[in-house]
């Protein structure tokens, strides 16, 4: 009788501890999910804030391009609409877009006492969050593109605009935050005055974090990264790819294969950026399932590359952009580039935009149709 009387108190500590166990578990649960909850919450909130603003150029330009006033018969036209082509398009107010740039630099982010050593943006890519078609687009941009940048004297004076390769915005500053906003400010104007609702750049070499966070990326070797041999702090890094070869990219791999130019050939700027794109079409599709994994893999990145990176986006916003991008399709329809024409200036290579492509690239992205009002007469 005394044994069962033990065993029975046993067996009811045990499932009283159990019990704690299971409350313990629940309660941090419940507390992780109210935090990330709030961060969402929050990040919407401050990201909505920056949705106001509308293409101011868009509208100049179609008026240049076409018969404006022969175009503009009919009703007026509401904030962020215009007409293109015999057509009526409408801004999407809801649209967040956001520019990614990968700087040519290595080791963590810090201001450079030089004015012009702020770094390059080899690497720049519009990223567009549509929550009303739930989808995902992203435009690469050429970093030789021709573009109006601001330039500034050798005492920090701002000294006025002049037409240079794009990636060249970001030298013209601290390789901070003035690096950044002053290419911010060369994108916009190059997409006819496109708001941009926050920035990243990203030393290059940071690639390797993310992409072996998310496990990796598969993708196949183009030519124009057979046998890539490039330098990684001050040492050579030989892959040994061969064209059509199918790679698992891990670490250094994955640096290479973005970073990697040969700039004896021409256009080697366009091979590169298609790399990228591949490269990143790859990479989302990855880290779309790793977040659906691990919804904390987004707070855990953003301070893991917090040294590595100079960016407008809080972590708040990281989070809710991380939430919405889960659920969001993502295509190779959906990746973009410019077209254009690369001549060769006196030094290096030019892209030259075609301007009414990109128009109407944007008002693919960033507008609607809107549909022309019947009107019934008796």
């Amino acid at each position: 009788m005394e044994r069962k009387r033990k065993k029975k108190k046993l067996q009811r500590r045990i499932l009283i501890g159990f019990s704690i166990a299971i409350g313990v578990l629940f309660t941090a649960g419940v507390s992780l999910i109210a935090a990330w909850l709030i961060l969402d919450y929050q990040g919407r909130s401050r990201l909505s804030a920056k949705q106001e603003a509308v293409p101011e150029g868009m509208q100049s330009f179609a008026a240049e391009t076409q018969d404006f006033t022969a175009d503009t018969e009919g009703e007026a036209l509401q904030t962020g609409e215009l007409r293109y082509q015999g057509k009526t398009y409408a801004y999407k107010s809801n649209i967040m877009t956001f520019l990614f740039m990968g700087i040519d630099k290595t080791g963590e982010m810090e201001a450079s006492e030089d004015l012009f050593e702020g770094g390059q943006a080899d690497a720049l890519f519009l990223a567009v969050l549509d929550p009303d078609e739930k989808k995902i687009s992203v435009i690469g941009i050429n970093r030789d593109t021709m573009a109006e940048i601001s330039v500034y004297d050798r005492n920090g004076l701002y000294a006025g605009t002049q037409t240079a390769q794009i990636a060249l915005a970001h030298a013209y500053g601290d390789g901070m935050e003035e690096s950044c906003e002053n290419t911010v400010n060369a994108v916009s104007q190059l997409f006819y005055g496109l708001p941009i609702h926050g920035y990243c750049a990203l030393n290059m070499e940071v690639v390797a974090l993310l992409n072996d966070a998310v496990g990796g990326v598969d993708v196949v070797i183009p030519e124009s990264a057979a046998g890539a041999d490039i330098a990684i702090d001050g040492e050579r890094y030989k892959t040994g790819w061969t064209a059509g070869q199918q790679v698992h990219l891990m670490g250094n791999d994955a640096y290479t294969f973005i970073r990697y130019r040969d700039t004896d050939q021409p256009q080697s700027a366009e091979a590169r950026l298609e790399r990228q794109k591949t490269y990143l079409q790859a990479f989302i599709g990855q880290a779309v399932a790793a977040v659906k994994d691990d919804l904390t893999l987004p707070l855990t990145l953003y301070t893991t590359i917090t040294p590595y990176m100079v960016t407008d986006i809080s972590a708040q916003e990281a989070v809710h952009i991380a939430t919405e991008a889960v659920s969001y399709s993502f295509s190779e329809e959906d990746l973009y580039s410019m077209e254009g024409e690369v001549r060769m200036g006196e030094i290096f290579e030019e892209f030259y935009p075609d301007e009414t492509a990109l128009y109407e690239l944007i008002l693919r992205v960033f507008y609607e149709e809107v549909p022309e009002s019947s009107e019934s007469t008796e």
